[in-house]
């Protein structure tokens, strides 16, 4: 008579429970053969994975310190050109839609921002407004990084700080939340 693995029964009992909807909870257990690091590190993952776009703004800040750090030590004069393009991005994110339709190629521009917006899913000016104060920021800190190097003593500091106060209504955003919320929702329907 062959022994049967009261793991492998626990698991598949967790998945009948999960696949009918019943009040169960999968229960974990460990083996002396698992190590408790890589356990820990799977949980850690799987939140990280579920909370993900909460960790938009530490992406950006991320990427910004990495682009910094890789065009300083060879290019360190391409802060004027960053500098200019965050300035003609931030106005033209920022600019009223009503001043653009007064003119024809304001028109044209008016119209390719309406369809990014809607792409993008950003219909109010409030939130326009969040996204063209981002860019600001974050061309501006780019450009001084690009300058005097990432790591130079006041930037690191600057770039947590302002990730902090700007990812605030990132966090706090109603709509971001409801999206995650339905993205869970359809994905366990679909699973």
């Amino acid at each position: 008579m062959a022994r049967r693995d009261p793991y492998r029964r626990a698991m598949r009992r967790a998945r009948r429970s999960w696949r009918n909807h019943d009040d169960a909870y999968p229960l974990l257990i460990i083996g002396t053969e698992e190590p408790v690091g890589i356990i820990v590190a799977g949980m850690i993952a799987q939140w990280a994975w579920r909370h993900r776009s909460a960790f938009l703004p530490f992406t950006v800040t991320g990427s910004a310190f990495v682009t910094a750090a890789l065009i300083h030590p060879r290019h360190a004069r391409w802060w004027i050109t960053a500098a200019c393009v965050t300035v003609f991005v931030t106005v033209l994110l920022g600019i009223q839609h009503r001043l653009l339709w007064e003119r024809p190629a304001g028109r044209f521009t008016s119209g390719m921002l309406a369809r990014m917006w809607t792409a993008c899913g950003i219909d109010r000016p409030t939130e326009r407004a969040y996204v063209a104060v981002v860019t600001a920021c974050a061309g501006g800190w780019l450009s001084a990084a690009i300058a005097l190097g990432p790591a130079t003593r006041p930037l690191p500091t600057i770039a947590g700080i302002g990730t902090v106060i700007l990812g605030i209504p990132w966090w706090a955003h109603r709509r971001r939340r409801a999206r995650v919320r339905i993205e869970r929702t359809i994905r366990s329907y679909s699973a």
